[in-house]
């Protein structure tokens, strides 16, 4: 059945305003430049005032409330965010208070919210098998507690739980099941990007957008007939460098960074900024785009439609 939504809840949708939505849900992303004006850190050329507008000026493109952002910046589609929006819980201004060291962003972070776990996975289950993902892989996620499912609003959604050192939750994204809404949890700190260590001392760590991605990436390489525990992989949750940069300060021994972001316009100008950033800090990079669509996850599919049937693991050509 198509997923519907009623006026009323269009109406309630278009009356979030971007900065108090920003303030409550997405704090670490903004950065004060002026009394009324905030830029973020995922895009610093995309401007928010407290009026209730917002521009992305390397793109030209702009508008006013949560909604038209979160469509036209995240990519998020009209029915999702719509449900997104009106399933939000206490969606009220609080004061902004901008980050001046790491030591005061740690002592004031908002604890993370995570999302209540189903007694089940199956629905995420299948879900990203349907993606491509190799079936043992989504075990050992879930065996780590990396990777759950859970439900709001009568939809099943996937968790993807990035952890710090103790393995504590510090961050979750949620993915739906169906359609195309993805979001961030209330209190995630960007620094723990959702990822898998190698299983001993690597020195390669393989960055992706989207933790579906990076589990494309390593299915890819079982599929390719190697260990896929052999390599670190980082799901940076967008075009940032939080994340990364703190995985690698708590691992000093990786020192090839290998770029596996989506082969399209933004992914490509962030792959080139990456290279320029952690060239000259003495990091091997090698930018490593998919050879056939968008994304790694597309790349995955198109493969798996070569593979011989009933023999899932045997490769049909090296993607790694």
């Amino acid at each position: 059945m198509r997923q519907r939504v009623t006026n009323e809840q269009i109406r309630q949708a278009k009356s979030v305003d971007l900065l108090h939505y920003m303030q409550q849900y997405e704090p670490q992303e903004l950065i004060r430049t002026g009394p009324h004006d905030y830029k973020t850190v995922t895009h610093s050329s995309l401007c928010i005032s407290d009026n209730g507008l917002w521009h992305w000026f390397s793109q030209n493109i702009g508008g006013r409330g949560a909604l038209n952002y979160l469509i036209q910046v995240k990519g998020m589609d009209f029915v999702s965010t719509v449900r997104h929006l009106c399933e939000l819980e206490n969606l009220t201004p609080v004061p902004f208070q901008p980050v001046k060291s790491r030591a005061t962003q740690e002592r004031t972070h908002e604890p993370l919210a995570l999302p209540v776990p189903d007694k089940s996975t199956e629905t995420a289950l299948q879900y990203l098998l349907r993606r491509g993902i190799d079936k043992g892989i989504l075990k050992y996620c879930i065996e780590q507690g990396i990777l759950y499912q859970t439900t709001r609003g009568g939809f099943k959604n996937c968790v993807f739980v990035g952890k710090d050192h103790t393995g504590t939750p510090r961050l979750a994204c949620v993915r739906g099941c169906q359609g195309t809404f993805r979001g961030e949890c209330r209190g995630s700190d960007k620094r723990y990007a959702f990822s898998i260590p190698a299983a001993q001392d690597a020195a390669t760590l393989e960055v992706y957008e989207a933790p579906i991605d990076a589990l494309s990436g390593a299915t890819l390489r079982l599929l390719s007939g190697n260990d896929w525990r052999i390599v670190h992989y980082i799901a940076l949750g967008g075009l940032n460098y939080i994340g990364l940069d703190h995985y690698l300060e708590q691992h000093p021994e990786i020192r090839n960074l290998r770029l596996r972001l989506d082969n399209d316009f933004h992914g490509t100008q962030f792959a080139a900024k990456l290279v320029e950033r952690y060239t000259v800090q003495g990091y091997h990079l090698q930018n490593s785009p998919p050879r056939v669509g968008k994304d790694y996850n597309e790349c995955l599919l198109e493969h798996r439609t070569h593979l011989p049937i009933n023999k899932p693991h045997e490769p049909k050509q090296r993607f790694i």
